[in-house]
């Protein structure tokens, strides 16, 4: 399944992989909820490690974050394997994006 917006687009049609790509501004942590709907549906039908692939996510602003660490906060309880793929060259990824690893040791993140 895609969704596909003028500013990103979030594609799980890959089984045990989901791809973000654009920009997501939305307004509010309940805001993703619909987006990141595919997100948590992967991590439910999962077979294996859920790849979560942000290299193309050029922003993803404070409430999208907050979304993403509730996902890793669920795949935790369900003690599924997760792993975040992001993007060396997008400076705020390093930043934000590795401190995830905090919410759950077994958090795998790639950089590349």
């Amino acid at each position: 399944m895609i969704i596909k917006t003028d500013d990103y687009i979030i594609d799980s049609s890959i089984l045990n992989e989901v791809s973000i790509s654009g920009s997501m501004r939305l307004p509010s942590p309940l805001s993703y909820d619909q987006p990141f709907s595919l997100i948590k549906k992967s991590l439910e039908n999962c077979t294996d490690t859920l790849t979560v692939n942000l290299t193309s996510l050029e922003y993803l602003n404070s409430s999208g974050i907050t979304s993403l660490a509730r996902i890793i906060i669920q795949a935790r309880k369900d003690n599924k394997d997760m792993k975040l793929i992001i993007n060396n060259s997008i400076p705020w990824q390093q930043k934000t994006l590795l401190s995830l690893k905090q919410l759950w040791e077994k958090l795998d993140i790639e950089s590349i």
